[in-house]
């Protein structure tokens, strides 16, 4: 087993539907703060990033966003699930674990849609915490018997811990 959530989470793997909603409110401090205040790396996998990329792009409410959330990449704030981001973590096995994300990703693609499912296939590959607010996709697998680590949290989870840590205010 992976060492990504020993003793504390290293990173949090969130999908489409967490990262839309962060680009929505704007509040990429979140995901700032987690990571100098905790050490914990908000990151995506491929297929989260080609389809957020294509929502900025195309999606009347997200259009003139895309440069807020490449610039999120740039920065590190968001990172990508990749040989860069594991090396440090699983040296140089760090290709033999994306290979094992991608194929439990294309395996649970038979059940949730792209992005949910290397969203997961990461999560259960590493034992890492997932931001999803995608029950639907959630209940499938969990239904299907993947062992998806829990807790699953969502967007709201992650405003209402940042108002604890007085990251953000009430309103």
């Amino acid at each position: 087993s992976s060492e990504l959530l020993q003793p504390k989470p290293k990173v949090i793997i969130s999908d489409s539907s967490v990262v839309l909603q962060i680009i929505a409110t704007g509040q990429f401090r979140i995901l700032r703060s987690l990571r100098s205040d905790f050490g914990v790396q908000s990151a995506i996998v491929p297929a989260v990033e080609s389809e957020v990329l294509a929502i900025v792009e195309n999606v009347a409410k997200f259009r003139g966003r895309r440069e807020q959330f490449k610039k999120a990449l740039r920065n590190k704030t968001l990172a990508i699930i990749d040989r860069d981001l594991l090396a440090p973590f699983l040296g140089r096995d760090a290709e033999s674990w994306i290979r094992q994300i991608d194929s439990e990703g294309t395996r649970l693609y038979e059940l949730v849609d792209r992005g949910e499912a290397f969203t997961h296939a990461a999560s259960i590959v590493l034992n890492a915490p997932v931001a999803s607010n995608d029950t639907t996709a959630v209940s499938r697998l969990v239904r299907q018997g993947e062992p998806i680590p829990r807790p699953v949290l969502r967007f709201w989870d992650l405003v209402v811990f940042s108002h604890q840590a007085a990251w953000l205010t009430a309103n």
